[in-house]
Protein backbone atom coordinates (compact mmCIF):
# COMPACT_ATOMS: atom_id res chain seq x y z
CA UNK A 1 0.00 0.00 0.00
CA UNK A 2 1.31 3.28 -1.10
CA UNK A 3 2.08 6.23 1.40
CA UNK A 4 -0.11 8.54 -0.24
CA UNK A 5 -3.13 5.71 -0.20
CA UNK A 6 -1.91 4.67 3.37
CA UNK A 7 -2.73 8.44 4.20
CA UNK A 8 -6.11 8.85 2.59
CA UNK A 9 -6.84 5.50 4.61
CA UNK A 10 -6.63 7.11 8.19
CA UNK A 11 -8.00 10.43 7.13
CA UNK A 12 -10.92 8.85 5.18
CA UNK A 13 -12.08 7.45 8.39
CA UNK A 14 -11.93 10.07 10.21
CA UNK A 15 -13.84 12.53 7.66
CA UNK A 16 -16.83 10.02 7.36
CA UNK A 17 -19.79 11.49 8.25
CA UNK A 18 -22.68 80.32 7.78
CA UNK A 19 -19.39 79.51 9.83
CA UNK A 20 -21.06 76.58 11.04
CA UNK A 21 -21.65 75.85 7.53
CA UNK A 22 -18.27 76.42 6.74
CA UNK A 23 -16.95 74.49 9.21
CA UNK A 24 -19.19 71.42 8.78
CA UNK A 25 -17.03 69.77 5.60
CA UNK A 26 -13.98 69.83 8.25
CA UNK A 27 -15.82 68.43 11.06
CA UNK A 28 -17.17 65.65 8.61
CA UNK A 29 -13.65 64.80 7.69
CA UNK A 30 -12.46 64.62 11.19
CA UNK A 31 -14.85 62.85 12.42
CA UNK A 32 -14.48 60.10 9.29
CA UNK A 33 -10.66 60.51 10.24
CA UNK A 34 -11.26 59.52 13.92
CA UNK A 35 -13.58 56.67 12.98
CA UNK A 36 -10.85 55.26 10.73
CA UNK A 37 -8.48 55.16 13.18
CA UNK A 38 -10.65 53.67 15.78
CA UNK A 39 -11.94 50.69 13.15
CA UNK A 40 -8.29 49.99 12.51
CA UNK A 41 -7.12 49.59 15.99
CA UNK A 42 -10.31 47.48 16.82
CA UNK A 43 -10.09 45.28 13.56
CA UNK A 44 -12.39 42.73 13.53
CA UNK A 45 -10.75 39.06 13.96
CA UNK A 46 -11.31 37.12 10.74
CA UNK A 47 -13.90 34.38 11.26
CA UNK A 48 -11.83 31.00 10.11
CA UNK A 49 -13.67 27.72 10.26
CA UNK A 50 -14.53 25.86 13.28
CA UNK A 51 -14.17 22.05 12.93
CA UNK A 52 -15.68 19.01 15.52
CA UNK A 53 -13.88 16.79 13.58
CA UNK A 54 -10.70 15.54 14.15
CA UNK A 55 -10.31 14.59 10.11
CA UNK A 56 -11.52 18.27 8.82
CA UNK A 57 -9.29 19.80 11.20
CA UNK A 58 -6.00 17.80 10.54
CA UNK A 59 -7.21 18.15 7.02
CA UNK A 60 -7.52 21.74 7.61
CA UNK A 61 -3.97 21.81 9.27
CA UNK A 62 -2.87 19.54 6.06
CA UNK A 63 -3.44 21.96 3.91
CA UNK A 64 -2.58 25.38 5.33
CA UNK A 65 0.95 24.38 7.23
CA UNK A 66 1.87 21.07 5.24
CA UNK A 67 0.90 20.52 1.72
CA UNK A 68 1.63 23.66 0.05
CA UNK A 69 5.43 24.96 -0.42
CA UNK A 70 6.69 27.98 0.82
CA UNK A 71 6.19 30.98 -0.77
CA UNK A 72 9.11 31.74 -2.36
CA UNK A 73 12.94 30.50 -2.25
CA UNK A 74 13.78 31.85 0.85
CA UNK A 75 13.25 34.28 3.88
CA UNK A 76 14.58 36.76 5.89
CA UNK A 77 13.28 37.02 9.75
CA UNK A 78 13.67 39.49 12.19
CA UNK A 79 13.11 38.69 15.78
CA UNK A 80 13.53 38.92 19.80
CA UNK A 81 15.05 35.71 21.65
CA UNK A 82 13.93 36.19 25.15
CA UNK A 83 16.01 33.33 26.95
CA UNK A 84 15.27 32.84 30.59
CA UNK A 85 16.39 30.36 33.22
CA UNK A 86 15.81 30.03 37.12
CA UNK A 87 18.52 32.29 37.80
CA UNK A 88 18.93 35.20 34.83
CA UNK A 89 17.30 36.28 31.86
CA UNK A 90 18.68 37.11 28.28
CA UNK A 91 17.55 38.98 25.50
CA UNK A 92 18.99 39.29 22.28
CA UNK A 93 18.15 40.34 18.77
CA UNK A 94 18.45 37.34 15.82
CA UNK A 95 18.40 37.80 12.04
CA UNK A 96 18.22 34.51 10.16
CA UNK A 97 18.38 34.62 6.23
CA UNK A 98 18.45 32.51 3.46
CA UNK A 99 16.96 29.90 0.95
CA UNK A 100 15.16 27.23 2.42
CA UNK A 101 16.63 24.47 0.26
CA UNK A 102 19.97 26.27 2.09
CA UNK A 103 22.51 27.93 2.60
CA UNK A 104 20.91 29.86 5.78
CA UNK A 105 22.33 32.15 8.18
CA UNK A 106 21.48 33.24 11.96
CA UNK A 107 23.43 36.04 13.30
CA UNK A 108 22.49 37.02 16.78
CA UNK A 109 23.38 40.08 18.19
CA UNK A 110 23.20 41.27 21.96
CA UNK A 111 20.49 44.23 22.81
CA UNK A 112 23.03 46.77 22.87
CA UNK A 113 24.07 45.83 19.64
CA UNK A 114 27.22 43.87 19.69
CA UNK A 115 27.58 40.58 17.26
CA UNK A 116 27.55 37.51 20.21
CA UNK A 117 27.51 34.71 17.15
CA UNK A 118 27.08 34.01 13.50
CA UNK A 119 26.37 31.16 12.63
CA UNK A 120 26.04 28.89 8.66
CA UNK A 121 24.10 25.92 7.94
CA UNK A 122 23.88 24.13 4.33
CA UNK A 123 24.84 20.51 2.69
CA UNK A 124 28.14 20.06 4.93
CA UNK A 125 26.36 21.02 8.38
CA UNK A 126 27.01 23.59 10.84
CA UNK A 127 29.61 26.35 10.83
CA UNK A 128 29.27 28.53 14.19
CA UNK A 129 31.88 31.64 14.67
CA UNK A 130 31.79 33.40 18.13
CA UNK A 131 33.98 36.95 17.66
CA UNK A 132 34.69 37.47 21.36
CA UNK A 133 36.53 34.42 21.94
CA UNK A 134 37.58 34.45 17.57
CA UNK A 135 36.73 30.63 17.85
CA UNK A 136 34.81 28.70 15.47
CA UNK A 137 33.10 25.49 15.27
CA UNK A 138 31.85 23.05 12.70
CA UNK A 139 29.88 19.79 13.12
CA UNK A 140 28.44 17.82 9.95
CA UNK A 141 25.06 17.62 11.88
CA UNK A 142 23.33 20.31 11.78
CA UNK A 143 21.19 19.47 14.79
CA UNK A 144 23.83 17.86 17.13
CA UNK A 145 26.34 20.57 16.39
CA UNK A 146 23.72 22.99 17.19
CA UNK A 147 22.82 21.30 20.72
CA UNK A 148 26.54 20.83 21.51
CA UNK A 149 26.67 25.09 21.18
CA UNK A 150 23.65 25.40 23.63
CA UNK A 151 21.19 26.54 20.97
CA UNK A 152 17.66 26.65 22.80
CA UNK A 153 15.83 25.22 19.77
CA UNK A 154 16.27 21.41 19.73
CA UNK A 155 16.08 21.33 15.91
CA UNK A 156 17.79 22.50 12.56
CA UNK A 157 17.81 25.70 11.27
CA UNK A 158 15.97 24.82 8.26
CA UNK A 159 13.38 23.42 10.53
CA UNK A 160 13.67 26.47 12.53
CA UNK A 161 13.03 28.84 9.37
CA UNK A 162 10.49 26.69 7.56
CA UNK A 163 8.33 26.72 10.60
CA UNK A 164 8.71 30.77 11.53
CA UNK A 165 7.25 30.79 7.50
CA UNK A 166 4.25 28.58 8.41
CA UNK A 167 5.31 24.83 7.31
CA UNK A 168 5.45 22.22 9.56
CA UNK A 169 5.89 19.61 6.64
CA UNK A 170 9.75 18.81 7.77
CA UNK A 171 8.78 17.78 11.36
CA UNK A 172 5.46 16.17 11.31
CA UNK A 173 4.47 13.02 9.56
CA UNK A 174 1.35 14.23 7.77
CA UNK A 175 1.62 11.02 5.48
CA UNK A 176 1.80 8.72 8.91
CA UNK A 177 -1.67 7.94 10.72
CA UNK A 178 -0.93 9.18 14.43
CA UNK A 179 -0.80 6.18 17.13
CA UNK A 180 -3.54 8.40 19.49
CA UNK A 181 -5.72 11.15 18.96
CA UNK A 182 -6.73 13.08 22.07
CA UNK A 183 -9.39 15.61 22.36
CA UNK A 184 -7.67 18.91 23.57
CA UNK A 185 -8.83 20.98 26.02
CA UNK A 186 -10.96 24.32 24.73
CA UNK A 187 -11.39 22.48 21.30
CA UNK A 188 -9.17 21.33 18.62
CA UNK A 189 -7.38 17.27 19.00
CA UNK A 190 -4.39 16.71 19.65
CA UNK A 191 -2.24 13.71 17.46
CA UNK A 192 0.39 11.59 19.24
CA UNK A 193 3.22 9.89 17.11
CA UNK A 194 5.71 6.94 18.50
CA UNK A 195 8.93 8.42 16.37
CA UNK A 196 9.89 11.46 14.46
CA UNK A 197 11.17 15.20 16.18
CA UNK A 198 7.16 15.82 17.09
CA UNK A 199 5.97 13.13 19.27
CA UNK A 200 2.82 15.34 20.01
CA UNK A 201 1.15 18.18 17.58
CA UNK A 202 -1.88 19.92 19.52
CA UNK A 203 -4.25 21.96 16.77
CA UNK A 204 -6.70 24.48 17.87
CA UNK A 205 -10.61 23.93 16.23
CA UNK A 206 -9.61 25.85 13.64
CA UNK A 207 -6.60 23.43 12.07
CA UNK A 208 -4.04 26.08 13.36
CA UNK A 209 -0.75 24.50 15.66
CA UNK A 210 -1.48 25.51 18.92
CA UNK A 211 1.48 23.53 20.60
CA UNK A 212 4.00 20.43 19.37
CA UNK A 213 6.39 17.85 21.85
CA UNK A 214 9.51 15.99 21.11
CA UNK A 215 12.05 14.26 23.13
CA UNK A 216 15.06 16.11 23.79
CA UNK A 217 18.86 14.16 22.47
CA UNK A 218 21.73 12.89 24.55
CA UNK A 219 23.69 16.18 23.63
CA UNK A 220 21.10 18.88 24.46
CA UNK A 221 21.63 20.44 27.53
CA UNK A 222 20.01 23.20 29.68
CA UNK A 223 21.91 26.24 30.70
CA UNK A 224 21.82 24.87 34.49
CA UNK A 225 23.24 21.24 33.25
CA UNK A 226 25.92 23.63 30.99
CA UNK A 227 26.97 25.47 34.12
CA UNK A 228 27.05 22.35 36.52
CA UNK A 229 29.62 20.61 34.04
CA UNK A 230 31.87 23.67 33.42
CA UNK A 231 32.08 23.84 37.41
CA UNK A 232 32.92 19.85 37.58
CA UNK A 233 29.70 20.12 39.48
CA UNK A 234 27.46 17.03 39.96
CA UNK A 235 24.43 17.73 36.97
CA UNK A 236 21.14 18.81 37.96
CA UNK A 237 18.47 16.20 38.28
CA UNK A 238 14.79 17.31 36.76
CA UNK A 239 11.75 15.49 37.91
CA UNK A 240 10.01 15.78 34.71
CA UNK A 241 11.17 14.16 31.59
CA UNK A 242 13.72 15.39 29.16
CA UNK A 243 10.93 16.88 26.27
CA UNK A 244 10.73 19.98 24.94
CA UNK A 245 7.61 21.58 24.03
CA UNK A 246 6.72 24.49 21.57
CA UNK A 247 3.56 26.81 21.67
CA UNK A 248 2.53 28.99 18.63
CA UNK A 249 0.65 32.23 19.40
CA UNK A 250 -0.09 35.69 17.93
CA UNK A 251 -1.47 34.53 14.91
CA UNK A 252 -2.06 37.59 12.72
CA UNK A 253 -5.81 36.90 11.70
CA UNK A 254 -6.49 37.56 15.32
CA UNK A 255 -5.60 41.32 14.59
CA UNK A 256 -7.90 41.07 11.68
CA UNK A 257 -4.82 40.60 9.23
CA UNK A 258 -4.11 38.26 6.73
CA UNK A 259 -3.94 34.14 7.42
CA UNK A 260 -0.23 33.93 8.00
CA UNK A 261 2.23 32.07 10.70
CA UNK A 262 2.25 32.62 14.20
CA UNK A 263 4.76 35.47 15.28
CA UNK A 264 5.26 33.86 18.82
CA UNK A 265 7.31 30.72 19.82
CA UNK A 266 7.76 29.91 23.40
CA UNK A 267 10.00 27.29 24.04
CA UNK A 268 9.88 25.20 27.33
CA UNK A 269 12.25 22.79 28.52
CA UNK A 270 13.46 21.16 31.78
CA UNK A 271 14.48 23.23 35.32
CA UNK A 272 12.16 26.15 34.27
CA UNK A 273 13.96 27.40 31.81
CA UNK A 274 11.96 28.75 28.76
CA UNK A 275 12.77 30.60 25.16
CA UNK A 276 10.32 33.05 23.44
CA UNK A 277 10.85 34.14 20.11
CA UNK A 278 8.91 37.35 18.88
CA UNK A 279 9.46 37.85 15.24
CA UNK A 280 9.15 41.15 14.25
CA UNK A 281 9.42 41.09 10.56
CA UNK A 282 9.51 38.16 7.71
CA UNK A 283 9.95 39.01 4.14
CA UNK A 284 9.67 36.02 1.83
CA UNK A 285 12.24 36.37 -1.02
CA UNK A 286 11.23 34.46 -4.65
CA UNK A 287 14.59 34.84 -6.39
CA UNK A 288 17.22 32.58 -4.79
CA UNK A 289 19.59 34.64 -1.92
CA UNK A 290 23.52 35.90 -3.62
CA UNK A 291 25.61 33.09 -2.57
CA UNK A 292 27.96 36.08 -1.23
CA UNK A 293 25.34 37.38 0.91
CA UNK A 294 25.04 33.60 2.56
CA UNK A 295 29.31 33.42 2.70
CA UNK A 296 30.65 32.90 6.70
CA UNK A 297 34.31 34.36 6.05
CA UNK A 298 36.24 33.56 9.29
CA UNK A 299 38.69 36.24 10.12
CA UNK A 300 42.84 35.56 10.48
CA UNK A 301 43.59 34.23 13.50
CA UNK A 302 40.23 32.21 14.46
CA UNK A 303 40.61 29.20 16.20
CA UNK A 304 38.53 26.50 14.75
CA UNK A 305 37.25 23.01 16.49
CA UNK A 306 35.46 20.14 14.55
CA UNK A 307 33.07 19.12 17.10
CA UNK A 308 32.80 15.52 15.18
CA UNK A 309 36.47 15.17 15.20
CA UNK A 310 36.31 14.90 11.33
CA UNK A 311 34.81 18.16 9.94
CA UNK A 312 37.46 20.02 8.13
CA UNK A 313 38.55 23.30 8.82
CA UNK A 314 37.58 26.05 6.06
CA UNK A 315 40.20 27.80 4.10
CA UNK A 316 42.41 29.66 5.46
CA UNK A 317 42.22 28.69 8.91
CA UNK A 318 45.34 27.46 10.25
CA UNK A 319 44.85 27.57 14.18
CA UNK A 320 43.22 23.86 14.97
CA UNK A 321 41.83 23.17 18.60
CA UNK A 322 42.35 19.41 19.61
CA UNK A 323 39.38 17.94 21.56
CA UNK A 324 35.30 18.05 19.96
CA UNK A 325 33.52 15.56 19.80
CA UNK A 326 29.79 14.79 21.51
CA UNK A 327 31.00 14.99 25.23
CA UNK A 328 34.03 17.22 24.70
CA UNK A 329 33.01 20.39 22.59
CA UNK A 330 35.17 23.05 24.09
CA UNK A 331 31.85 25.21 25.15
CA UNK A 332 31.15 24.06 28.65
CA UNK A 333 28.95 27.22 29.79
CA UNK A 334 28.97 28.91 26.61
CA UNK A 335 26.64 31.61 26.89
CA UNK A 336 23.57 31.37 24.89
CA UNK A 337 23.39 33.71 21.78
Amino acid sequence: MSTRHRHHTWLGTLLAPGRASGLAPVLAFTLALACAVLLGACAPRVELPAYDDAGRDFAAFRSRFAGPAPAGNGLAVRAVLLYTTPKRSNRTDVQIFGDYARPLRLDVRAGFGSMLALMREDGAGLLAYYPDKKKAYAHQDPVTGAQLLGMPFPFALRDLALILAGHFGTLVPVESAPSRLMSAPGGGFAFAYDRGPVRLLVLDRHGRPQRMEGQLSQYFKTQAEREAQAEGAPAPVFKEPRTWSMVFSDYPEEDGDPEGPARILTLALPGGESAVLRVRNLDSRNDPWPLKALTLSLPAGTGFMALDRTTAPPEGVTEIITGGGDNDHGQSGQPRG
